[in-house]
């Protein structure tokens, strides 16, 4: 598997699919169908969440809507949430399988490859841009300082490889 630059690639880039923790069993479940570039009429009919161990399926087109804005004009508008950038996935709010609970935060990723990355930018004594442009939404910029911390290094791989091993 080649690993991407931490630089170039966005949490976004790994949500198909999405490693969850049931929460009906707490074993480990999917979220599939969510693709880079679908749209939200295309995520209500593509993601659906489904668990092996007990059978729990969801689809995202049957979760309830919230009201997201109103005026004496149009009415109530109605739309699902979507949980962005924490650890919890973007559609169902499952807790995600591998969030790591540390003394100074969490560290969260939502699959295996997500967390690969994560840990070759740790692991990376030297983080070189190499050219790459400032990118605020990069996986790197995004990363709590105590993971990227150089003192930390090591105990942060050792939280990870616990979390690859859970």
């Amino acid at each position: 598997m080649i690993i991407p630059n931490p630089y170039t690639v966005r949490n976004d880039d790994f949500t198909d699919p999405i490693d969850v923790v049931c929460p009906r069993c707490e074993k480990k479940a999917l979220v599939r169908g969510a693709g880079l570039y679908l749209t939200a009429a295309r995520h209500e009919e593509k993601v659906r969440f489904a668990c092996v161990a007990c059978g729990y399926a969801i689809k995202y087109g049957n979760t309830p809507k919230v009201v997201v804005g109103a005026n004496h004009r149009v009415g109530a508008r109605y739309s699902r949430i979507l949980y962005l950038n924490g650890p919890v996935d973007p559609f169902f709010g499952f807790a995600l399988w591998y969030c790591i609970t540390a003394n100074e935060g969490l560290l969260w990723a939502y699959n295996l490859e997500h967390l690969s990355v994560i840990e070759a930018y740790v692991r990376d004594a030297l983080r070189e841009r190499n050219g790459i442009p400032y990118q605020n939404d990069s996986i790197a910029s995004r990363l709590p300082k105590w993971v990227s911390s150089a003192q930390n290094r090591e105990y942060v791989l050792r939280l990870i490889a616990n979390a690859k091993n859970r």
